[in-house]
């Protein structure tokens, strides 16, 4: 597939226009509501594995870097629903306007290029540089093996069951970008929703998470699990319950769990800042 759109064009504030910019790669995206990201790119396939691809993309290079090249990564995801060996001709500026970053013709183009440049060194992304046009952006895979990426949905359906495996996925909503929340939320808080997302495969809503299993299975720190988890907390994209924990009859103290309960439609129902009942 090969795209190429003009998201936006004008000069209106950073919000207005990432709003605009994701509206038009909607239609682009064939009206896809979610973007579908596989098991293997949010964790580690099993214990003796490197760093899953979500870990790698969000701290490699340090600062600011890992939240754009998240953002960025997931983007094309959703752009490249159901298509295999997608290929984007976006520039720069249109990228950053679909992130909602500030100065998207300077600053902002320039953060999505660096994000580009990683990307295209650590083998998620392909470059083509074109004299007097932008760079042709072939997709990778999201599991990180550097093979052309195929969609994980017509995959599933052609594949046998042992195959499958390796295409499982979490579907993320498209609401990310049409309401506004990935201009919002840090790179951080979006890692944490695709594992709270990963490990509430079953229909409990309810999730708990250790900060062993944080580090052992999808290898990020404390200190992104609680920023993430508090940043999805206070704009109440996850609710936040202490639970017991069960112990034995003669035990003297008592214990107890933060277990972490959402809704994954949420994030196209509500926008940033939106005024809602309290959740029951």
């Amino acid at each position: 597939m090969e795209t190429s759109a003009n998201f936006s064009q004008s000069y209106l504030d950073p919000q207005t226009e990432q709003r605009m910019a994701a509206e038009q790669a909607k239609s682009r995206a064939g009206g896809a509501r979610s973007a579908a990201v596989r098991y293997r790119f949010i964790a580690r396939g099993g214990p003796e594995e490197n760093a899953p691809p979500l870990a790698r993309l969000l701290r490699g290079g340090g600062g600011k870097g890992g939240s754009a090249r998240l953002k960025l990564y997931l983007s094309m995801l959703w752009l490249a629903r159901n298509e295999d060996s997608p290929r984007f001709d976006y520039p720069a500026h249109q990228w950053a306007r679909l992130l909602g970053f500030d100065k998207p013709d300077a600053a902002g183009a320039r953060r999505i290029q660096q994000a580009l440049r990683w990307l295209n060194d650590e083998a998620f992304v392909r470059l083509q540089h074109r004299q007097g046009a932008s760079s042709a952006i072939y997709l990778l895979s999201d599991a990180g093996t550097g093979r052309p990426y195929t969609a994980p949905g017509p995959a599933m359906k052609r594949l046998s069951k042992a195959e499958k495996q390796e295409h499982l996925y979490v579907q993320l909503s498209a609401g990310l970008w049409i309401k506004g929340w990935v201009r919002e939320l840090s790179g951080a808080a979006i890692a944490m929703y695709l594992v709270l997302l990963h490990e509430r495969r079953g229909d409990d809503r309810a999730v708990w998470l250790s900060p062993r299993i944080g580090r052992e299975r999808y290898d990020l720190s404390d200190e992104t699990r609680r920023k993430g988890l508090n940043e999805l907390a206070d704009h109440r994209l996850i609710t936040v319950r202490r639970r017991p924990v069960h112990q034995g009859l003669f035990e003297d103290h008592f214990r107890s769990r933060n277990v972490y309960e959402f809704d994954p439609e949420d994030l196209e129902h509500f926008e940033p800042g939106q005024e809602r009942a309290p959740w029951m």
